[in-house]
């Protein structure tokens, strides 16, 4: 490992932390994982991550004092709140943060979501504010700034789109029972360039800072799915009748041009090969 790069620790070591763990270390990082079990963390130990016990709630959070001995930590916890209602996740960023405080860890990433934003039918960029109505959405604005407002860390805020790629794509249930609508443009990123924009931000050494971060052709709904049913052979997906529905459309402009970042797949179509169809 290279000693002059900083030590980081991620929290948590899922789908997105596990592979970007395993990534950060190929390239010269000194890495922690956590998983909130222990048959998790031998996960993590049998694919080569220095893993530990994590456990954050609403009211504690158990960790080995080991685990905070990093340069910089990268929180990939979700909200879950649809079940749990919008307070729980702000509690427990609450208590991470005076956690936070009493470590030598200077530096965060934050792995935020576009959920921020509320459906305007317009672009949306990182200046927008009006509120969201989901509870996710709302739950994570409030966390953002109780993450940036810290005297104690510097914090840059990633708000990803909808994760795709890998075992993330429609599959045959999927796109028989869809009972979204298809017709609005998506917000989305796929995991390559996660980790990506990750590496390049610990990289260029930002902080304080929020960035979007999704791909910049945003197909139909239909579209995705299409291409989706072609690549695997699977029964094409109705075109559902089209229906006046909220939507957005997330810019990444700022990203690239203060990371310079140049995404593996800037039309999420390409994961299927399949042939850009603009945006809506």
């Amino acid at each position: 490992m290279d000693q002059h790069l900083p030590k980081i620790s991620i929290l948590s070591c899922g789908w997105l932390g596990k592979p970007l763990a395993q990534h950060l270390q190929r390239i010269g990082y000194t890495v922690k994982g956590a998983r909130t079990t222990a048959a998790g963390v031998q996960e993590l130990q049998e694919a080569g991550i220095d893993g530990y016990q994590v456990v954050l709630s609403e009211s504690q959070l158990e960790a080995p004092d080991t685990f905070w001995d990093a340069d910089i930590l990268i929180i990939n916890i979700p909200p879950r709140n649809r079940e749990r209602g919008t307070e729980a996740h702000v509690q427990e960023i609450k208590i991470l943060r005076e956690k936070l405080e009493t470590t030598g860890i200077k530096k965060v990433i934050f792995v935020s979501s576009t959920s921020v934003y509320a459906d305007v039918n317009d672009m949306v960029t990182e200046h927008n504010m009006v509120m969201p109505e989901t509870p996710n959405g709302v739950a994570l604005r409030e966390v953002e700034q109780l993450l940036l407002q810290s005297p104690s860390f510097r914090t840059t805020v990633l708000r990803f789109g909808g994760l795709i790629g890998y075992d993330r794509i429609p599959n045959a249930e999927t796109l028989l029972t869809q009972r979204r609508s298809n017709d609005v443009p998506m917000n989305v990123i796929h995991r390559d360039d996660c980790i990506g924009i990750i590496s390049l931000l610990l990289e260029k050494d930002i902080w304080g800072e929020i960035f979007n971060a999704c791909a910049s052709v945003h197909p139909i709904r239909y579209h995705y799915y299409r291409a989706a049913a072609q690549a695997q052979k699977l029964e094409m997906p109705k075109k559902l009748q089209p229906i006046e529905q909220p939507y957005k459309i997330v810019s990444s402009a700022k990203l690239k041009q203060r990371l310079g970042y140049e995404f593996i797949y800037d039309d999420p179509l390409l994961i299927f090969n399949a042939p850009t169809t603009g945006t809506k």
